[in-house]
């Protein structure tokens, strides 16, 4: 007996260790990054766009814009599309070869690393299509983390339709209600919460993301404008900004501070870091409250 309650003890004590060495070493980066972000980090560099700094670097307001516009825009794409398959998945699909086949293409594009979608993006739209794309551009980067980001969405929307108890479809059947309507009305209604759950996850995961805009949307030191001037290149002779246009994001410039360390003080590379683990954990913050408040209605 003494034996069985001293193993208990020891697994519980390896429990709380092992989760009081992730929060410190947790701590510790942020605190490291913070601390040498310290003498960069103000209102000016936060609003300033590169271009109207002096020098190379002192202001990342066009990489914030930049990396939120990448975010939102991959998110919209994405989507629709995501539910739509998990929605097809778990209430249209009868062949269960063909639903396995699509999970695995699914799992493939899941683990498939961030640099292959890159060069794809790279390949792809960057060049074969750059007279629609623009070439480097936020449309470029956009669409290239639309196919990272997928994957995310689309299983926590299976999952939250899988959850969907079957006795509230079964009832709205009764009641003479087609398919659709059952899905638009009862599945995904109840299914919202995780559905939007993973669609601000995909948010985050979109932002922190390098090696793909970095492949697919360029850099610009410049703020994003809009508008549409005449491009003969393009597709009807037209480019629209931004969305044709190169873009910065907060993860380019944070390896620029560190590729340029003679340019750019690397404290300001720690600045973006910094804001970008900011952006970051709002956006799961976000997420946790969802959920919370979820569950507590």
């Amino acid at each position: 007996m003494n034996h069985r309650k001293a193993k208990e003890s020891f697994y519980i004590f390896l429990c709380y260790f092992s989760a009081v060495l992730a929060t410190l070493a947790l701590f510790g980066i942020l605190g490291k990054i913070a601390l040498e972000a310290l003498p960069s980090l103000n209102l000016e560099f936060l609003l300033t766009p590169e271009n109207e700094a002096e020098g190379f670097g002192g202001g990342i307001a066009n990489a914030i814009v930049g990396t939120i516009l990448l975010s939102l825009l991959s998110t919209i794409f994405a989507s629709p599309i995501a539910v739509g398959t998990a929605i097809y998945m778990q209430r249209y699909a009868k062949n269960a070869r063909l639903v396995k086949s699509f999970s695995f293409i699914i799992d493939v594009l899941s683990g498939t690393p961030s640099i292959v979608l890159g060069i794809f993006g790279l390949m792809f739209l960057v060049y074969y299509m750059r007279f629609i794309t623009g070439g480097f551009s936020l449309i470029s980067g956009a669409i290239a983390l639309t196919i990272l980001i997928l994957p995310v969405i689309e299983r926590s929307a299976e999952e939250a339709i899988k959850s969907v108890p079957a006795e509230l479809e079964d009832a709205s059947y009764a009641l003479g209600a087609t398919k659709w309507e059952t899905i638009s009305k009862i599945t995904l209604p109840n299914a919202t919460t995780g559905i939007v759950t993973g669609i601000v996850l995909s948010i985050g995961r979109a932002a922190e993301e390098s090696a793909v805009v970095v492949l697919t949307a360029g850099y610009s030191q410049f703020m994003p404008e809009f508008g549409v001037a005449a491009k003969e290149s393009m597709l009807f002779g037209i480019r629209i900004s931004p969305l044709q246009n190169l873009v910065a994001s907060l993860p380019i410039t944070v390896y620029h501070s560190f590729e340029f360390p003679s340019m750019v003080s690397p404290s300001e590379g720690f600045a973006a870091a910094f804001v970008l683990i900011v952006i970051v954990m709002v956006i799961n913050a976000i997420t946790r409250l969802i959920v919370w408040r979820r569950r507590i209605g």
